[in-house]
């Protein structure tokens, strides 16, 4: 489950070992109209993995306004999707973004599968283990308490080409890459983490106040591109409480995907 397409660059030697259902919530259009999702679609079809019941669901703009909104029930509603999905394939774990206070729509994406796979375990439903992988931190990063119970993969020479060469053939990731490759050693690329999630809704010991997407923000509203600044305690912190709740609710039956 990726908040936006391009993220499964980030684990792409997990991705061609495990062939997952991939989840992506948004079209990754950022501040502009240009869906990112065929290139994402490409990346999976040659490492063999398939698209999701949700892919693509809104836009990037229509994400953030619907949090600034406190639009519950379109979260909700993703919730319930989401869990349906995960016991309909069997999945045995799931791997999703990290919550790392950088970017909202992936704290967000994260909440919404943290709040799925409690859905089910609270809807008597066998829960998948849960996992996550850096976004925008060291590829490689992994709290020592968690070495034992993550996957580590050290990719080989072809398999380590085999993820530059889906990294150039993404031309909306190009600057992206760029960025990233400025901050960490594409080297360090060679290792890919998933690490053990150990946190439920309560994201907000995860990253320091106030957190990056508040700062961002504030120079995008700056801008002209956003009117309002997106702030987890505002906006973030009360769709998660939402969340946990809806989440933690028995006797109710998980509305299944179209």
């Amino acid at each position: 489950m990726i908040a936006h397409p391009g993220h499964e660059l980030r684990i792409h030697h997990w991705l061609e070992r495990a062939r997952p259902v991939t989840f992506v919530l948004t079209d990754g259009s950022g501040h502009t109209d240009h869906s990112r999702l065929a290139s994402t679609t490409a990346v999976l079809e040659r490492a063999g993995a398939s698209c999701g019941t949700i892919y693509g669901a809104m836009s990037d703009r229509r994400l953030y306004q619907a949090i600034l909104a406190g639009e519950r029930d379109l979260f909700t509603t993703l919730v319930d999707q989401l869990a349906s999905a995960l016991q309909r394939e069997g999945v045995t774990y799931v791997v999703g973004d990290a919550v790392e206070g950088v970017n909202p729509g992936h704290d967000v994406s994260r909440l919404l599968l943290n709040a799925a796979l409690l859905r089910i375990e609270r809807t008597g439903g066998r829960r998948p283990r849960n996992m996550e992988y850096p976004v925008e931190g060291p590829p490689d990063e992994c709290p020592p308490e968690d070495r034992p119970d993550a996957i580590f993969l050290t990719l080989d020479d072809e398999a380590f080409t085999r993820k530059m060469e889906a990294m150039r053939a993404y031309p909306e990731m190009a600057k992206e890459i760029e960025r990233v490759f400025a901050i960490h050693n594409p080297d360090l690329f060679r290792i890919e983490c998933i690490r053990p999630v150990r946190y439920g809704l309560d994201i907000r010991h995860r990253f320091q106040h106030p957190c990056i997407y508040e700062w961002y923000g504030e120079k995008q509203v700056a801008a002209g591109i956003y009117d309002e600044v997106l702030r987890f305690r505002q906006h973030v912190a009360p769709l998660a409480e939402y969340l946990d709740i809806h989440g933690r609710a028995t006797g109710q039956t998980i509305a299944h995907a179209p």
